[in-house]
């Protein structure tokens, strides 16, 4: 299934997704694909089928996923030729060659993050895209304002500010003044010692950022390769290496997106997130899952879709209550409830470790 792709384009979509993600895939793809299919040369989705030990990707149900999910893309790639279907490959080769583009060949890295969470497959994602501008987003994202300009809008406002290696759609509906809660961009996993976003002056509403979301993304591949290079990956501390070790994860790095920042920052480099002209193109993340949220999604996207944005959402680049009621996924993610499902993930990694010895 896996394409090859060789020839280097312009601009290329890069979607992430799992066989578990086929729930919500089957409504966000067609959506995706509405909002960018016209706007770059190649679409290729990242397909990562490996099973994590623990977390939203340990579960069980997964040849039904798989099948479910492979179903999607081709009907998608029926609909949109140049879609590429493109599994994550962990063989030697092609990691020996995603360590030469991000980490230097001679150098040690992991394919998941310490606390299990992706960090290989979105290099490789990059590195497969083979464009010289690549978007970058997760499967659950996304977009209303629906503006058709935003990508050459976007790469034009790139070659304007040398110091940014990443731009992004606005982070959320913005308010009537343009304007974003800053009070929610001020957190981020495993630092603070970042600035917060700052309004620029140009043509659309756009913030600059000091750090980077994996998230969503458009990078400029060759600011990045002359610019950073080579990245530095972020040791975690001694809880969180301990924490690799219960779990069975590997302790050598930081999530991706903290590995992306830090390297940003300690080159002087940042991202912006700009509505572009006219209606603009902006972003929205759901940050739960529930059965609620995939009984309503068809209608959320619809709701984006023609801009029935209510007041209390503008200015979040996360779904919040104004939009969707999320009651029922937060009441699942009250303490008590996630320390018993950290616990169960525990003991069911220990008692795997116990039948391999």
């Amino acid at each position: 299934m896996t394409a090859h792709l060789q020839e280097r384009v312009a601009r290329a979509l890069q979607i992430n997704m799992h066989p578990f993600d086929a729930r919500h895939v089957v409504h966000t793809l067609p959506h995706q694909l509405e909002a960018w299919a016209g706007q770059v040369d190649r679409i290729i989705v990242t397909l990562d089928t490996r099973l994590a030990k623990a977390g939203r990707y340990h579960a069980g149900r997964y040849e039904e996923a798989r099948g479910q999910i492979f179903s999607i893309l081709e009907a998608a790639r029926k609909r949109h030729p140049r879609l590429v279907i493109d599994p994550v490959s962990y063989d030697d080769a092609t990691r020996r060659k995603v360590g030469a583009a991000f980490f230097g060949e001679d150098r040690t890295w992991p394919d998941r993050a310490f606390d299990g969470g992706p960090f290989y497959v979105y290099f490789h994602g990059l590195l497969r895209a083979n464009a010289d501008y690549v978007f970058h987003i997760d499967s659950d994202m996304l977009f209303g304002g629906g503006s058709q300009t935003w990508m050459d809008e976007a790469i034009a406002l790139l070659g304007r500010h040398p110091d940014a290696v990443c731009v992004g759609p606005f982070p959320g509906p913005p308010d009537a003044a343009g304007e974003i809660d800053r009070s929610l961009h001020m957190r981020f996993p495993g630092r603070d010692d970042f600035d917060g976003p700052q309004k620029l002056n140009v043509d659309a509403p756009a913030y600059r950022f000091s750090t980077v979301s994996t998230r969503i993304f458009m990078m400029d591949m060759q600011r990045f390769a002359d610019r950073i290079g080579v990245l530095d990956l972020v040791r975690p501390g001694a809880a969180r290496r301990l924490r690799s070790a219960l779990y069975g994860e590997s302790p050598l790095s930081m999530p991706a997106e903290e590995v992306l920042s830090a390297n940003m920052i300690a080159h002087g480099l940042s991202r912006i997130d700009y509505l572009g002209t006219g209606s603009g193109m902006f972003s929205l993340h759901p940050p739960f899952r529930s059965s609620e949220f995939y009984a309503q999604l068809p209608a959320l996207i619809a709701r984006i879709e023609r801009g029935d944005i209510p007041e209390g959402q503008k200015g979040d680049y996360d779904i919040n209550a104004a939009m969707m009621d999320w009651s029922s996924a937060l009441h699942a993610k009250r303490p008590s409830a996630r320390y018993r499902k950290a616990l169960a993930q525990l003991l069911a990694v220990q008692a795997a470790r116990l039948k391999r010895a």
